[in-house]
Order: structure tokens, then C-alpha cells, then sequence
């Protein structure tokens, strides 16, 4: 064997052993790292082996020496500030300062002098060449970043910057930080959206696209934001939203905070104001044992007033939302190629009167408690040179209780105006998740050709134990329908497993560098043993059911998807880089089993009720239970309520849903700090499944046994709504009513959708300067085209459901109070975000943000109520498509202001004022969509107008301040 052939062999050997002493170890998430990458040059550009590098940071120091082709690396580094010194017998000793971002790679390319006669340590300019190993888009905020922009200090408002994602929420006062808000990004739904902290995947996988924590804004090192590309760890087509906290350092250090969110004024007459927040922590890291073991910790709180909204009553009311979270992280080298993490985060979040307001009185709003707590420990080892591996096990809970402020007492009630009162559905529900994970990263050379092959291998177990039960005797009056609901209560427990393993390789040669990988996902779920207790009024109705669960795992994905991405970088400067990809994502397995439970949801028996009394309340001796006054059922089989099995099914050839998606692009390196970049995104989803929006039983999901077929043209709904202000929709639209159902006429099949697809086309552009000269800049605009392609096989029923399921056309994600008449759906065809800062005399730094974006549509229906098989429930029947009508474009311009005071050499006191929605704007951002109701059930149609049709539900928040000051050392 030749000595390169040895070589080699040597290189892969040592790789397999690492690959395959790492299959113990069993999940992967994006890591909570960035990597640093170098070549070393002479004065004549040929590479200079036998360098010695050495890395100064935020842990100990690390040395690498130069191969024969000049390069060296340092991987899985904490973000945050490093210094590179170079030295080599004969040369100049010169040394680079660079800052790693969360995510990235740091790539150098550094000269290195003759040695001078003298001798001397040349500092080098910071300037960092651009990473031609990334083909994803999306955008990445360092912690000055976070400090200075002015924000309301939570990840949905960062991620509002970012090209291609489009955030459901306008919190210009800090009123909305304690609640999560529902965002989209290029052309997928939110329920493949992800979040990690440090590593730890912390998405709530039994609601998939949220995640059971909240987060100390302070605690951020770096946060990135991933929208698309060929990286095969990423799991879904979805945003990935990636954070990770600070850690301690040889310097102990640590920074104290209060701020507060003064009220805002009275701007609008349907808007009032809203009443100080505060928001307040310390954090501090440090040497344990120098060099070797590290500490960081920290605690903070939020007091978040809500808004104020007014009750049914006409009095004002404001929630109270306080969070309280902590963080703390070790991290210990007790040998130069051993690191060891362990890292804890503990959550809780008391929300007391969340949902109240005009179609919700107090005592049937929730208060809300949501203890959770993360847990991580992470061991990473250089085996080589050349070889790398990392190994990582957590735990994560994710634990809330919704308890009506009624209590569990009192009946629940809905009156004639849609608006609940006395009390309201309890629910609780335990969420634990254990994740372990493990990549390996090896190097060699095939030639002229460089080789960084990547190994991860992964497994997530998820489950849930979900109660949900009305209170009082379990008895609801529905007096707007004139329904009583019999109910019992729902207690769903089930399990997924996830397990993935993906391998990559980034190919270099030359100005080109190729990433090509395939990814393997496996998921199963199914539903766990579980008891339900029967109706205390009406046992006999309901009684109690014992549920086996599943024998097996009814719904087991197999996806294997690959991933190819390729960047040029032009002419010998590399200033110019070109970038291509293609990806495809599968799903990942969410509400499916859920929906499938014997329990999903309270069983309900609906009766046709009139309330004798005048009680406002559901007695007994007023319900006619016989099985002709049943008017509809829900969860429950009307023909079998003591059936254990469930009425919802899962066909039996489900398959997962696919995204393919392709990226070209180019970046351009303008100065050493300022960077231009353009991408092209083209998405095509298939095999997706019918929409679990609008609700059943006039939903999206086809009945069990029934076709398209079943369902009559009835006639058109016809008639005109007009405001207050002369503004009218006038409709005229065809309904069709299902006319055979096959016993028990209930459930939902959870199917794919045939002869559907979902496309979307965007453009993002991206100007980038990093903080130097004085000033910074960030701008980034995107024009994003969703749309779906409905062809006749993919419609089961016909009628214009709200939410635009049944017409080719544009694509909206549902969000905000669906329920009732408003509603929230986010599309909009651009955006654009520009924030900068600038340093001015007397160390006050000034930054601005200014943020616009299309309006979201506003979805116009009318409830028609038939005498069809579903006659319980109305249509909810959209008027024209989803683009017919949008409200004003939102545009928000907010501005900070800080001066930093030293007190000695240790302790700097920053205090900083920020002014949100300076204009003050009071852009509407949902207006009531229910035009009103069209009733045919009497013979005469009648159509009898909503009295808050398009009332604003929702303005832009008034002119607001908000002032603080930090401490650090």
C-alpha cells in the first residue's frame, strides 16, 4: 500500500470506528455551536503547512497546526468573540479577531509574512470570508443585535425580521410577549415549525409548531433563524428556530436588567389603553476552576398587563400574565479534547383571564399555569485531527392547566349572542419528552478533492396525558342554536417515537464546494390505555368506557429524502459566491394519533333545548333525550356510546407529506463588512392531508363513508351586510347539503388529499453590515407567493368553506380567535424589515427598526344554517376567494436609544429609552368577518345581519415607550 493509500485508510478507519462507537448515542438537533474554519497562505498565495494556530474564547485554549494543504478548524465552538494567533519559524506571528455566530461557520483565510528583523505580532483586520459550505437561507442575531434593535424582547418579534416568515402577531407594547404567536415561512404550514434551545429540540409535539416554554430574552448568546436549504439535520419544511444561551468564561461576568413598558394612550375609540409591563433578571458567568470548569446562571421575570379588552358587560378588563424563568449551564474541559455540557432551564407562566373579552365574560376565561423545565447533557470529544464526535441526552416536560375562573362548579353557557358565560371547559395536560443524539464529523482528502463527512443519528420519545372535562354536571346550553350538549369528559394518552439518521459530505475542490446528503426519518405513534368516567346527570347517555388503546403502532412513517446544494465562488478574490440546492422535507408527525383516540375531545350529545325558566342554564327536566330530539353529536358514536373504539380513523395507506424544494441565490461581498444577497425559492407539497381547519363537523375532513357524491347543490345564500360606515359585502353563494350519510354520520377519516398540491414562489433580498465604523445595518425584503392547485378529485365537500379548502387559489394559515366572528389569517404577497444602528458622540448608540408588510386577508362568511344530515351546525360559507378582501398594509416604526456610563474599570450602567409605533399608527389588523346568519330551516330563507359585522377586532397598538436600564460587569 502506498503511503497516501495508508493515509487515507487510516483517515476512514478512524472515522468508521467514531461512526460506530457513536450508534449508541441515538438523536440529533442543530447544534447550539458554530465552527471555525482557516487556510493559512504565504506571501506568494501557496499554503503554509506547520502553522501553529492557537484559539483564545469563551472556554480554554485550543491549538490546531496546519495541514499540507493549509488548513486548519476548530468546531462546535460557543458563539461569541474569538482571537486566532498564528506563529511558524521564519514568518511574522499575526493574530485575527473573529466573532461566531450561532450556526455558522467562521472561514479565514489568513497571509502570513516573512519574519521582520524585529520581532512582532501583526493584528490583522477582522475580515471573514464568505462560507461557502452554507446553502440555507434565513438570517442569524448576535447579542448586540438583540441589546440594540428596538424589540419587545421575545423570539416571535425577531423572527418578524427575517425574509419569508410572516408572524401572526403586531406586539408593539409587550401586551402579547407572554403568548406565543402562530408564524409561517415559504409555503409551509405552522405545524412544522421548530424550536431548540441549546441543542434541545423543545417543540410541543402534541401541538406541533409551538413549544411548552417561554424564554428569558437576556439569556440569548445568539438566535437563528433557518427558513430553507440542503442541511440534512434540518427535520421539516417548516421555520426552525434555533437559541442558544450564553455560558460562563475565564472572566467572570454578568449584567443586571429593569425594564418597564410605560401604558400607552387612549389613540382609538375600539382601542384602550394598555397598562405597564415590567420585565427584570440577572445573569452572571464565571471561572469554577480556570481554564477547566465554568459557570453561568440565570433568573428573570415578566409582569405583563394585557391589553384592554372590554367584556360583555362593557367593563374594561386587563389579564395578568407573569413569567418566571431560569437558566444555568456548566461547562467543563477537564482535557484539552474533552468537553463536557450540562445545561437546565426551568419555566412557569401564571396567566390569569386569558381569553376574555367580548365572546368570553371573566368567569369563562382561563386562568393558565404552565410549569416545564428542560434538561440537557452534552459530552463532545476530539478523536483526532480529523475526527470529531459529539453525544448528547435530555429531558424536556411540558406541563399546562386551563381552569376557568368560574370554576368547575358552575354549568357552562354560550347566550343568543354567541358570548360564553358562568363558567367553561377545563383541560390539563402532562407533555414529557426524552431525546438523546449523536454527529460525528470526519475529514480527509480524495486527491484534489476535500471531504468533510457529517454522521448524525437520532431518537425522540414523546408522550401525553390530556384531560378535558365541562364543568358542573357537564351540562352546556347553547342558547344561539337553541342546543343543549350532554357531554363527558375526554381523557386522551398516547406516544410517538421519533428516530432519524441522516449522512452529508461538502465536497471541495477548488472555488467549488458541493453538499450532498440523504436523511432516513421513522416515526410512529399510537394511542395508550385510558378510562372515562360517565355523565353524572345522564349516565346512561354517556356511560363509562374503559379504551385499550392501539395493539400496535397504527401510523409508522418512512421517509428517506435527499439533499444537494452547490456554491461557485467567483474569481480569485472569492467576493462573488453563487448558490443552488434541492431538499426534500417530510413532515413530522403530530395531531394524527391524537385525532385518532377514542378521546380526543369531550363526548357530546346535542339536544334540541329550550331554556323554560329562563335560567340561562341547562336542567335536567328540560332536555328531551329521545333519540328523535338528538340533533348532532360530536367525539362520540350516537349510535354505540359505550363504544370503546374510535370514531375518527386513519386510512390506511396515510403516507407522509413531502416538500421538494429548490434555491438559487448569490451573495455578494460589497466592502469586508457589508454583504448583498438575492435567493430564489421554489416549493411543491403533495401528499398532504385534508385540513384539520375549518372545524368538523363542516370541516375540511371527510366524514367516514361519505363522498363527494352525498352532497346537493341546496341553493345560493344570497343578501348584503353593510357597517356603519356604508362599507357592504354582498354575496351570493352556492351551498350544497349532504344528503346521505352513512350511520353514525360522525367523525372525520385523517386521509391524504388527493389531486391537491401546495406551491409557493418567494424572493428574498438581504443587505447585511456588520456593526463597524461606527454604524450597522440590516435590511431584508421578501415577496412571497402561496398558492394551492385544487383539482376535483381533493374536494369532498363543496361548499366555500371558510379558510378558502375547496378553491385553487391563494393559501392562509389560521390564526387568532377562530371561534367566534373574527379571525386572523396570515398571507401576505411582501414584507420587508430595516433595522440599523449607529454610534454617536459621547458613546449613545441610536438604532431603529421599521417593519411593513401586505395586509392579512380578511375572510368574509356567512353561517348558513340547513336541514341537512349535519343540521346541528351551520355552514360557515366564504364570500369569494381569499385574496377578495385584505386590510391596510401594516408599516411600524420604532426607535432605541442607549449611553453607556462606566463607574471604574468594572461596572457600566446602560440606561436605554425605546419609542414603539412612532407614527402612531392604528392600522386595523383583523376586522369581524361574520357577515351574518342565512337561515333556510323555517322554509323561507331569511338572512339577518351580524350586528358587529366588520368592527375592528384588532388595531395596530398605540404610541408606547419603554424605559430601562442595564448593569454589567
Amino acid at each position: 500500500m502506498t503511503e497516501p493509500s495508508a493515509a487515507r485508510a487510516k483517515g476512514w478507519g478512524a472515522w468508521l470506528a467514531a461512526t460506530l462507537l457513536s450508534a449508541a448515542a441515538l438523536a440529533q438537533n442543530p447544534a447550539p455551536t458554530g465552527n471555525l474554519y482557516g487556510t493559512v497562505l504565504d506571501e506568494s498565495n501557496q499554503p503554509l503547512p506547520g502553522v501553529t494556530v492557537t484559539l483564545l474564547g469563551p472556554g480554554a485554549a485550543q491549538t490546531a497546526t496546519t495541514a499540507p494543504n493549509g488548513d486548519f478548524r476548530f468546531l462546535n465552538l460557543s458563539p461569541g468573540d474569538y482571537s486566532v494567533t498564528l506563529e511558524r519559524s521564519g514568518f511574522q506571528t499575526v493574530r485575527r479577531d473573529v466573532a461566531l455566530a450561532l450556526g455558522g461557520n467562521a472561514v479565514l483565510s489568513i497571509t502570513l509574512p516573512v519574519a521582520a528583523a524585529a520581532e512582532s505580532v501583526t493584528v490583522q483586520a477582522e475580515e471573514v470570508a464568505f462560507d461557502t459550505r452554507v446553502t440555507e437561507t434565513g438570517q442569524t442575531f448576535n447579542r448586540k443585535a438583540l441589546d440594540t434593535i428596538p424589540t419587545t424582547r421575545d423570539p416571535w418579534a425577531i423572527l418578524r425580521q427575517v425574509p419569508g416568515v410572516l408572524v401572526a402577531n403586531m406586539n408593539v407594547n409587550g401586551s402579547a410577549s407572554g403568548v406565543q404567536s402562530i408564524f409561517v415561512g415559504k409555503g409551509a404550514h405552522s405545524d412544522q415549525n421548530t424550536y431548540n434551545l441549546d441543542g434541545v429540540a423543545v417543540t410541543d409535539m402534541a401541538a406541533t409548531g409551538s413549544t411548552p416554554l417561554y424564554f428569558d430574552f437576556d439569556s440569548f448568546e445568539d438566535i437563528e433563524v433557518v427558513t430553507g436549504g440542503s442541511d440534512p439535520s434540518l427535520a421539516t419544511p417548516g421555520v426552525s428556530l434555533n437559541m442558544v444561551t450564553r455560558r460562563g468564561t475565564n472572566q467572570l461576568r454578568g449584567s443586571g436588567r429593569v425594564y418597564y413598558f410605560f401604558p400607552s394612550s387612549e389613540g382609538s375609540a375600539d382601542q384602550a389603553a394598555s397598562y405597564g409591563s415590567w420585565d427584570y433578571g440577572l445573569e452572571a458567568g464565571g471561572p469554577v476552576w480556570k481554564d477547566h470548569i465554568w459557570l453561568w446562571a440565570a433568573g428573570a421575570a415578566n409582569n405583563i398587563k394585557g391589553e384592554t379588552v372590554f367584556l360583555p358587560d362593557g367593563q374594561p378588563f386587563r389579564s395578568a400574565n407573569k413569567v418566571h424563568q431560569w437558566n444555568a449551564k456548566l461547562d467543563a474541559q477537564l482535557v484539552p479534547a474533552n468537553t463536557l455540557t450540562l445545561f437546565y432551564n426551568q419555566f412557569d407562566k401564571v396567566f390569569d383571564g386569558r381569553n376574555a373579552g367580548p365572546e368570553r365574560s371573566l368567569e369563562a376565561a382561563w386562568n393558565q399555569t404552565t410549569p416545564s423545565s428542560a434538561y440537557k447533557a452534552e459530552d463532545s470529544q476530539v478523536l483526532s485531527q480529523k475526527v470529531f464526535a459529539s453525544v448528547y441526552f435530555s429531558y424536556l416536560s411540558g406541563d399546562f392547566t386551563l381552569s376557568p375562573v368560574g370554576g368547575l362548579d358552575q354549568q357552562a353557557d354560550v347566550d343568543a349572542d354567541y358570548v360564553w358565560h358562568n363558567s367553561y371547559l377545563f383541560a390539563r395536560s402532562r407533555r414529557p419528552q426524552q431525546q438523546a443524539g449523536a454527529t460525528v464529523s470526519g475529514f480527509f482528502d480524495t486527491g484534489k478533492l476535500g471531504h468533510e463527512l457529517k454522521f448524525g443519528f437520532g431518537y425522540r420519545h414523546t408522550r401525553a396525558d390530556s384531560l378535558s372535562v365541562w364543568p358542573g354536571d357537564q351540562l352546556v346550553g347553547y342558547e344561539y342554536s337553541g342546543l343543549a350538549a350532554v357531554t363527558r369528559t375526554a381523557n386522551t394518552k398516547y406516544e410517538m417515537n421519533y428516530y432519524d439518521t441522516y449522512l452529508g459530505d461538502t465536497i471541495r475542490a477548488g472555488n467549488l464546494t458541493i453538499n450532498a446528503g440523504l436523511r432516513f426519518d421513522y416515526q410512529q405513534g399510537k394511542n395508550l390505555p385510558s378510562s372515562v368516567a360517565a355523565n353524572p346527570v345522564f349516565g346512561e347517555l354517556l356511560p363509562a368506557v374503559n379504551y385499550p388503546g392501539d395493539p400496535g403502532f397504527p401510523i409508522t412513517w418512512r421517509s428517506v429524502v435527499p439533499r444537494i446544494g452547490a456554491t461557485y465562488a467567483l474569481g480569485k478574490e472569492r467576493k462573488t459566491v453563487v448558490r443552488a440546492s434541492y431538499a426534500r422535507f417530510a413532515n413530522q408527525l403530530g395531531s394524527e394519533i391524537f385525532n385518532s383516540n377514542a378521546f380526543p375531545g369531550p363526548a357530546t350529545l346535542y339536544y334540541h333545548w329550550t331554556d323554560t325558566n329562563g335560567n340561562h342554564r341547562v336542567d335536567p327536566a328540560e332536555v328531551d333525550t329521545s333519540p328523535a330530539n338528538l340533533a348532532g353529536s360530536n367525539y362520540v358514536n350516537p349510535l354505540d356510546t359505550a363504544s370503546s373504539v374510535s370514531i375518527n380513523q386513519i386510512a390506511p395507506d396515510l403516507k407522509p407529506p413531502v416538500t421538494d424544494e429548490f434555491i438559487v441565490g448569490a451573495e455578494r461581498q460589497i466592502f469586508s463588512d457589508l454583504s448583498a444577497s438575492i435567493a430564489y425559492t421554489h416549493r411543491s407539497a403533495r401528499n398532504l392531508e385534508f385540513p384539520w381547519y375549518p372545524f368538523p363537523p363542516h370541516g375540511g375532513q371527510p366524514i367516514p363513508g361519505v363522498t363527494r357524491s352525498d352532497y346537493e347543490y341546496a341553493g345560493n345564500a344570497t343578501g348584503a351586510a353593510t357597517d356603519a360606515n356604508g362599507f357592504t359585502v354582498s354575496f351570493d353563494e352556492p351551498y350544497y347539503a349532504l344528503t346521505n350519510c352513512p350511520a353514525p354520520c360522525a367523525g372525520i377519516v385523517i386521509a391524504n388529499r388527493p389531486d391537491y398540491s401546495m406551491l409557493f414562489d418567494g424572493v428574498e433580498l438581504q443587505v447585511i453590515k456588520r456593526l463597524s465604523h461606527g454604524w450597522s445595518l440590516r435590511a431584508g425584503f421578501s415577496y412571497n407567493d402561496w398558492r394551492q392547485s385544487v383539482g376535483a378529485g381533493g374536494i369532498i365537500d363543496p361548499n366555500n368553506l371558510r379558510g378558502g379548502t375547496n378553491a385553487s387559489g391563494g393559501v392562509v394559515e389560521p390564526a387568532g380567535r377562530l371561534a367566534g366572528d373574527s379571525g386572523s389569517f396570515i398571507n401576505s404577497k411582501w414584507q420587508f424589515n430595516v433595522s440599523g444602528t449607529v454610534v454617536l458622540p459621547l458613546e449613545v448608540i441610536a438604532a431603529a427598526n421599521f417593519f411593513g408588510r401586505q395586509g392579512f386577508p380578511t375572510l368574509y362568511f356567512v353561517r348558513t344554517f340547513t336541514l341537512d344530515a349535519l343540521k346541528r351546525d351551520p355552514i360557515r360559507l366564504q364570500i369569494g376567494d381569499v385574496d377578495a378582501y385584505r386590510n391596510t398594509d401594516v408599516y411600524e416604526l420604532d426607535l432605541h436609544l442607549e449611553r453607556a456610563f462606566h463607574i471604574g474599570p468594572r461596572f457600566t450602567i446602560t440606561p436605554a429609552v425605546d419609542c414603539f409605533n412612532v407614527v402612531n399608527s392604528h392600522t386595523i389588523l383583523q376586522r369581524a368577518g361574520a357577515v351574518g346568519n342565512y337561515d333556510v330551516t323555517t322554509g323561507t330563507p331569511v338572512f339577518k345581519q351580524n350586528p358587529t359585522f366588520n368592527d375592528p377586532a384588532e388595531r395596530l397598538s398605540d404610541r408606547t415607550f419603554r424605559l430601562g436600564a442595564r448593569i454589567s460587569f
